[in-house]
């Protein structure tokens, strides 16, 4: 600081913030690949495990079903906590070490998890892995938002969705299916060990590209640090800034204790926070709650064998490929406002259908069509716009811990969905599903009434550098 002023560094800061959010990035695909990598571990287990509730059950005999579901929603309750506690993290030490750290944490735990001997191993294992989870995704959102320019992150954000139902059919194409075939059931209890292990081997992949993903340039700028964030703007974007001083300071703190994890619940701040955390729960209950029973219903309710349970499944997700695609090329169209209302309402409708097949014991053809369009507008909904949001309406400063925050709500809906959605399936699924019904259409009310469109919402990274600096 001896050689410069705080004018200096507050306009370099700012310079380096302009040239980030306004220079379209060339390798944008590839790092939201890597950046969002967790969704695809998360989509692997979700779609590989629903098939594999047998297989546990076949080797653990004995365990009571309700410690049997603990384990299998054990991830989900380890994301809860590891969203929260992640994304406050990544503001404090940097988005690239959490990348590495969440990554070796899921590869250890995804291992010991197949190898476990007991409920109680398994459960504690897939807890842990949940928590790497968590906090990876977290980050991953944060760590896209400040590496694109401001139109691209709100396209490429949207595209989530979209590479967790490719996941899902490449999970269903290359690991059940000739596991299928190969043993011609879905009940060894071979099953959800080579499910687990797989994922460890996926994981080290990921840890292993991730090895050269620089870190935030707007994280290591807004704290002062400007010559780390030129180096790596030279590195990845092959721009120079010459009149930004060459010097690390630290003239802002982020993620200064605990009570920055919950710095983002501010009054002003309502209306963004109660719009995008019923959007992420929403989406979430009713997929857990519905969706993730499929194969169940398909199976239990003797409306297709396995082979039939797989095809269905398959062609249902689809729907969700299709969604993802389509969402990410609305956004700059209709904005994402438009798509969470549209999508939250059409959700509620086509899950209203499905109450219909049950009601009027409609042939499976119904079932499929409808839950393939839940499927579909289930992606352009909340379940895209959500965490896209919530990314939007915070600055540097807080994008971490708000993205933790915005996958919490997630995380818990599945909880508790999970917890829900077999009692509600086995013993009454016409209120079930007339509920989620309800939920869905509510969702889009609200939306409608308090939401905002994010491409036409203050830049918060700029509005961010007007604050006074603490240091």
């Amino acid at each position: 600081m001896s050689s410069y002023s705080r004018e200096d560094i507050e306009r370099g800061i700012a310079k380096i913030y302009e040239t980030v959010l306004s220079t379209k990035n060339i390798t944008a695909k590839y790092i939201v690949i890597l950046a969002l990598a967790s969704l695809w571990l998360d989509a692997y287990d979700f779609a590989a495990i629903s098939f594999a509730t047998a297989s546990l059950k076949n080797t653990f005999p004995n365990v009571p079903s309700i410690l049997l579901s603990f384990a299998i929603g054990s991830i989900q309750l380890g994301a809860v906590i590891g969203a929260v506690a992640g994304g406050w993290l990544n503001d404090r030490i940097g988005r690239r070490n959490m990348f590495i750290l969440n990554m070796i944490l899921f590869t250890v735990m995804a291992v010991l998890a197949g190898l476990s001997t007991n409920i109680y191993e398994l459960t504690a294992f897939r807890g842990l892995l949940g928590f790497a989870l968590g906090a990876d995704t977290a980050t991953g959102f944060a760590y896209i938002f400040e590496y694109l320019e401001k139109g691209q992150r709100l396209f490429w954000s949207n595209l989530w969705q979209l590479q967790w139902y490719i996941m899902y059919l490449v999970t269903i194409a290359f690991i059940l299916t000739p596991f299928y075939f190969a043993t011609h059931t879905l009940s060894s209890p071979l099953l959800w060990r080579v499910i687990m292990i797989i994922g460890g081997p996926l994981a080290l992949i990921i840890l292993l590209l991730r090895s050269k993903i620089p870190e935030s340039v707007l994280w290591l700028a807004y704290q002062g640090k400007l010559s780390s964030a030129k180096r790596i703007l030279k590195q990845t974007y092959g721009i120079d800034l010459p009149d930004v001083p060459d010097v690390d300071v630290k003239i802002r703190e982020v993620g200064r204790g605990f009570k920055s994890a919950f710095s983002i619940f501010k009054m002003n701040k309502w209306r963004e926070l109660v719009y995008s955390f019923n959007g992420n729960f929403e989406q979430s209950f009713i997929f857990y709650t519905f969706g993730f029973y499929i194969p169940y219903i398909l199976l239990a309710l003797k409306l297709a064998g396995p082979l039939a349970t797989i095809e269905a499944s398959a062609i249902l997700y689809s729907g969700g490929v299709i969604g993802g695609y389509l969402t990410a090329w609305l956004t700059p169209r209709i904005g994402t406002k438009s798509q969470y209302v549209i999508g939250a309402v059409g959700e509620g409708i086509s899950v209203g259908l499905i109450a219909l097949t049950y009601i009027l014991k409609l042939p499976l053809s119904f079932f499929v069509l409808f839950s393939f369009l839940f499927y579909f507008f289930h992606v352009i909904g909340p379940a895209s716009q959500g965490m896209t949001s919530i990314n939007a309406f915070f600055g540097t400063r807080e994008r971490g811990t708000a993205a933790g925050w915005g996958y919490f709500w997630v995380k818990l809906a599945a909880v508790l969905g999970l917890l829900i959605g077999l009692s509600g399936v086995k013993y009454n699924p016409v209120s079930l599903t007339l509920g989620l019904a309800a939920y869905g259409i509510a969702t889009g009310i609200v939306g409608l009434i308090i939401g905002y469109d994010t491409r036409t919402y203050k830049l918060e990274d700029v509005e961010e550098l007007k604050e006074k600096a603490t240091a």
